[in-house]
């Protein structure tokens, strides 16, 4: 059995949690042994049922344990950076019958690639309706722009900003080019009025039940934003490039297609510290966007 115990991570975003469990199966599948998920105390208890509210059948691959990690089993340090991949291979010799792990985040797509239909399928069925929200069909294109201000102005984190968003915005209008007559943009974030300054008009879900407004603020819970991207999105906006939730919305959205603000770009935090690698990070099909010199211009950035 793959055994993870890892401390801290319950005060984070539900994004946290999905790339923690989600990189766990991946690698106890390469490894031919069972995830293991002991449920320590009431922050591990709350994790699971967070995660089952947008992802039941994520939870129903662990065996799930009451209690603590027996003290006889050893640790064994692996992937000691947040957003670098380590190759679960190493593990392989190891012939405890536990193995439990001391790393954290596990942010990296590698240890899941090749699972995203099946993780799709762990999801909650999608409502029939988003009150207030557009539906994407034959008549409407749906982007989708994820916003993380918040605790990241003030840690270093690349916070969403506005300019950025309008041109980013506008850019991948032309890129796409979609021939549906009626577009509309849907925002997700913790900045409500931020988010109604970006493009004038901007209306929350709760004043747009009559669905005619262009720019769109959803009021969903978190869980809801989820399977709204997974439903709706036809492309999407990372403009926060270290947000987890964000990640997972753009990872779950209909066409996996997304467009992210280039980390690189005035960031200080993980990224400067050597503890993220944007290869194991974003997916290669994944576009990073930047603007040119004149701080205007939106370009593509290096992958």
């Amino acid at each position: 059995m793959l055994y993870h115990f890892v401390f801290g991570i319950f005060t984070f975003s539900a994004g946290n949690h999905l790339f923690e469990l989600s990189s766990l199966i991946g690698i106890a599948r390469s490894l031919n042994r069972t995830p293991v998920f002991f449920m320590v105390d009431e922050g591990y208890k709350w994790c699971l049922e967070d995660t089952n509210k947008t992802a039941p059948g994520l939870a129903d691959q662990f065996l799930v344990i009451d209690g603590a990690v027996p003290k006889t089993i050893r640790n064994t340090v692996f992937h000691t950076r947040c957003c670098i991949y380590e190759d679960p291979r190493v593990l392989s010799n190891i012939e405890d019958e536990h193995i439990h792990l001391t790393g954290k985040f596990y942010q990296s797509y590698k240890y899941f690639e090749g699972m995203r239909n099946e993780q799709l399928s762990w999801l909650k069925e999608s409502p029939a309706e988003f009150p207030g929200l557009p539906k994407s069909d034959g008549q409407t294109h749906v982007m989708c722009v994820h916003v993380r201000r918040g605790d990241f102005l003030g840690v270093g984190f690349q916070a969403s900003d506005a300019h950025f968003i309008r041109n980013a915005v506008e850019y991948i209008k032309e890129k796409e080019n979609t021939k549906k007559p009626i577009k509309t943009v849907v925002y997700f974030g913790d900045d409500p009025e931020f988010m109604k300054r970006i493009f004038n008009g901007t209306k929350l879900a709760k004043d747009n039940l009559s669905k005619n407004a262009t720019y769109v603020i959803s009021q969903n819970s978190p869980s809801d934003d989820m399977l709204y991207s997974k439903s709706n999105c036809e492309v999407f906006l990372l403009s926060a490039s270290h947000s987890t939730f964000g990640w997972w919305l753009g990872y779950f959205s209909i066409n996996n297609r997304v467009y992210y603000m280039d980390m690189r770009v005035n960031y200080v935090g993980a990224y400067k510290d050597g503890k993220v690698n944007i290869k194991d990070y974003f997916l290669p099909s994944w576009t990073p966007l930047k603007f040119a010199n004149d701080n205007s211009t939106i370009i593509v950035g290096d992958y």
